[in-house]
């Protein structure tokens, strides 16, 4: 018997592109999980003692991994020291804010014919943790691997 496709078949997991300032993040290799959180709160109404009632509570939006082989662009290492030089320097960064750090990324899928089946916004991404160079061995064929971990504050279906 032979398999059919359909139209609902599931997207890989390795077509996918990552954008901010509008410019795909050049050899990008991986990306987290975009993920929300709801925290439970458990409360005993006044007329049933033995019953608990759950509400939801705060909102929580979990760090976002990008990690992308060590390329010549500049881009994504820009943005990763550009918070540390700010917070460790009184120099050129010393008249921007926070908020002149944070952007908006989109997360992009696509399909086997390489068309854009949906995409993801990102809201007010700042990085948090950046390795720069992985650990060097000489043994190893590896490629050279940068991460930045970028909080944010939620994300949206765009497409």
């Amino acid at each position: 018997m032979v398999a059919r496709t359909s139209q609902f078949d599931p997207f890989r997991g390795y077509k996918f592109r990552v954008r901010f300032n509008n410019q795909v993040v050049a050899g990008l290799t991986k990306c987290s999980a975009l993920t929300v959180s709801i925290e439970s709160k458990e409360f005993r109404t006044g007329d049933m003692d033995g019953f608990k009632q759950k509400l939801p509570g705060m909102v929580s939006f979990e760090a976002i991994t990008l990690e992308q082989g060590i390329t010549t662009d500049k881009t994504f290492e820009a943005w990763a020291t550009s918070m540390a030089n700010y917070v460790g320097n009184k120099g050129a960064d010393s008249q921007k804010t926070p908020d002149d750090f944070r952007k908006e990324i989109d997360i992009e899928i696509y399909n086997l014919n390489n068309e854009k089946v949906k995409a993801y916004r990102v809201y007010q991404c700042w990085v948090s943790k950046y390795t720069a160079l992985p650990a060097l061995d000489a043994a190893s064929a590896d490629v050279m691997i940068q991460t930045i971990v970028l909080e944010n504050e939620g994300f949206q279906v765009l497409q």
